[in-house]
């Protein structure tokens, strides 16, 4: 039995065009961002979501006893606001307009 040698061409490896490295956060035509002032430089102690049959909250809780609260209603409306709890009792310190989805 004689032996075949198969010859193969190998490509090279085609050189795609470079992309630029993408950001963390993609960035889409009409994406509206907001900034939450309050909570820059503040240590995070704990984030917490919860959800029942038609309420969802995201809180998150910093270390000098305040929180950021994102109350979710249905169809994605957003309910943002900024609490001291230092006294024990939740105290909005403030408020942000209500996002609602564009459903």
């Amino acid at each position: 039995m004689a032996i075949r040698k198969v010859k193969r061409s190998v490509l090279k490896n085609q050189s795609t065009p470079k992309t630029q490295p993408r950001s963390s956060f993609a960035r889409f035509p009409h994406t509206r961002f907001f900034y939450y002032r309050q909570a820059k430089g503040k240590t995070v102690e704990k984030a917490e979501f919860s959800a029942s049959v038609d309420h969802h909250d995201i809180t998150i809780w910093f270390t000098d006893k305040t929180s950021l609260n994102f109350s979710i209603e249905a169809g994605f409306s957003v309910k943002t606001q900024y609490s001291d709890w230092k006294s024990g009792e939740q105290r909005i310190v403030r408020s942000w307009p209500l996002l609602r989805s564009h459903i």
